[in-house]
């Protein structure tokens, strides 16, 4: 039986895939930060991040996890660690499933072979809300409901089908600890212009950004009924090193409270909503999708109107995790950022100093942006 006692983290070696992202960032500060204990940071991304903190106390690789190119860089990137923890996510490009299954997917596969072939001790996953199949809207479901996902979502098809591939790899293996965290929707003002592109593109980025904030408030949001948390990612940080101090196994659901219905959430906008079903939303974002007005394909209207609500019961007895950001102040603080274009450019995300490299350290333009 693995030892559950915190303390694991003392002279660890953890490496990071994905650590220049909106997560990844959060964990490097809190790795790299005086007192951690860490001995080495090691983080894999495809751009390298500038020079700055948190990032220059890490030792960076450089490789696309979409391709077999990568497979060396990540045998050098896990010999000798203790622990990786593998966030790495493709976002876009939506209209290329097959591209981003091969980065989220097949990219999980090589990563999780490499830290087996690697022996290292622990392998922490991270999965998210999207990988639970379909509640009842508002129902609240433990770390055991099934993770089938939701199969008119590419992003759920995708975390479902990681979360297998990790779980068929790493459990015949009783020396290695298989943790999985579970957060629902990170959000946080650094990132918010970023993520806006990502699921608005440039088109309506830039139309949102034009509407004065007065007028934003009293425009009424066409919204179908849904059940929302919203989790800042120095939460999702914090409950991730707390898995690794502790090497806790196993699932955990990451979200903050209160869980917001369709109204609570436009009242955190500070307008009012207009009770739309997503049915009728669908064919619209359907439209927009087809005619490259937007980049979010419609799977993620259904994931959001289709996923129950998220018990954290789990990693506030084990971990002793509680989120200090509350679900409502990360909503209207990152909608605020998002209108003012705070995070644009910046490292989180898409670091926009250094180069992007291939996985021989080449200038290449490797394609899609990339998010956790």
């Amino acid at each position: 039986m693995p030892d559950h006692s915190p303390g694991h983290l003392q002279g660890a070696t953890v490496a990071a895939t994905g650590a220049s992202g909106n997560v990844g960032t959060a964990l490097l500060r809190r790795l790299t930060a005086p007192g951690s204990g860490v001995a080495e940071v090691r983080g894999l991304a495809r751009r390298m991040p500038p020079q700055v903190p948190p990032y220059d106390g890490v030792r960076w690789f450089a490789a696309d996890l979409g391709e077999p190119g990568s497979e060396p860089v990540l045998a050098e990137l896990l010999d000798g660690a203790d622990a990786v923890v593998h966030l790495a996510w493709a976002l876009q490009p939506g209209r290329e499933p097959e591209r981003l299954r091969r980065v989220n997917v097949d990219g999980t596969d090589r990563v999780v072979r490499a830290a087996l072939a690697a022996g290292v001790r622990q392998v922490l996953h991270m999965s998210s809300i999207g990988a639970y199949a379909a509640g009842a809207v508002g129902q609240r479901v433990t770390e055991d409901w099934p993770t089938t996902g939701i199969p008119s979502s590419q992003y759920s098809r995708d975390k479902s089908e990681a979360e297998q591939v990790v779980r068929a790899l790493v459990e015949p293996f009783s020396s290695t600890v298989l943790s999985i965290a579970r957060p629902t929707l990170v959000l946080q003002p650094q990132a918010a212009s970023e993520i806006g592109r990502y699921f608005l593109g440039p088109l309506l980025f830039g139309a949102s950004r034009l509407l004065p904030g007065a007028v934003a408030r009293v425009l009424p949001v066409p919204l179908p009924q849904v059940a929302l948390s919203f989790v800042h990612p120095d939460d999702v940080a914090d409950g991730l090193e707390r898995i690794l101090d502790r090497r806790a196994p196993g699932p955990f659901n990451l979200a903050a409270e209160p869980v917001l219905d369709a109204d609570r959430i436009a009242a955190a906008l500070g307008t009012r909503r207009v009770p739309v079903p997503a049915f009728a939303l669908r064919p619209a974002l359907q439209a927009a999708f087809v005619a490259h007005l937007v980049p979010t394909e419609p799977g993620w209207l259904d994931l959001g109107t289709s996923l129950p609500a998220q018990d954290t019961t789990r990693a506030r007895r084990l971990l002793d995790w509680a989120p200090f950001h509350r679900s409502d102040e990360v909503l209207p603080q990152f909608v605020a950022a998002l209108g003012a274009g705070t995070g644009a450019p910046g490292p989180l995300l898409r670091p926009a100093d250094g180069p992007e490299l291939d996985p021989a350290g080449d200038p290449a333009n490797a394609p899609g942006p990339r998010a956790n």
